[in-house]
């Protein structure tokens, strides 16, 4: 009887298959990148929170604060204009986290309200990066330290959020297609 149950055994075993997982390795952000994300999370939560508050009722914000909060809500409006000019190749994401012209040549070819309009995005989409960045900074102690981590967290965000295909500057400064 124990050959017979033996031999069940090591069928069932022998049938049986171990799969190891696929591992798969991501860029790790660092602790400040993180921070920087959360604190950018926040403010956009407090975007939202007074867009839902206007109609049902006031809501006080510091005008530091409302500043930081209308950037977030320009950002949100020019978005899809954003993606489209980076589609076409005319903008570009840069190691400071901002917008870029990727070629200043082709802008300068196309319809004069098309251009007007591209440099408008570009100067709205700007100020509004910067103006948020500048608040990230000024609110901790440890950003105004390193206010490069907080650019290089916009950078890696900015780009994240990019379509495929689009260009941004890679540290030699030279432009390449994500």
């Amino acid at each position: 009887m124990k050959p017979v149950l033996a031999s069940i055994l090591v069928l069932i075993f022998a049938s049986c298959t171990v799969r190891i997982p696929d591992i798969r390795i991501t860029g790790e952000k660092t602790a400040l990148e993180n921070q920087v994300l959360g604190d950018y999370a926040k403010i956009k939560e407090d975007a939202w929170m007074v867009a839902s508050e206007r109609g049902a009722g006031d809501i006080t914000i510091t005008a530091d604060r409302r500043d930081v909060v209308e950037a977030v809500r320009d950002r949100e409006f020019l978005k899809d204009d954003v993606n489209e000019l980076k589609i076409k190749g005319y903008f570009g994401e840069n190691q400071q986290g901002l917008l870029e012209i990727v070629d200043q040549s082709a802008l300068d070819r196309a319809e004069n309200i098309f251009r007007e309009n591209a440099f408008l995005v570009i100067e709205r989409e700007n100020s509004a990066r910067s103006l948020i960045m500048q608040r990230i900074i000024e609110t901790d102690v440890k950003y105004s330290s390193a206010p490069e981590e907080v650019y290089a967290s916009f950078f890696n965000m900015n780009l994240a959020e990019s379509p495929n295909k689009t260009y941004y500057r890679n540290k030699k400064g030279e432009w390449v297609k994500k």
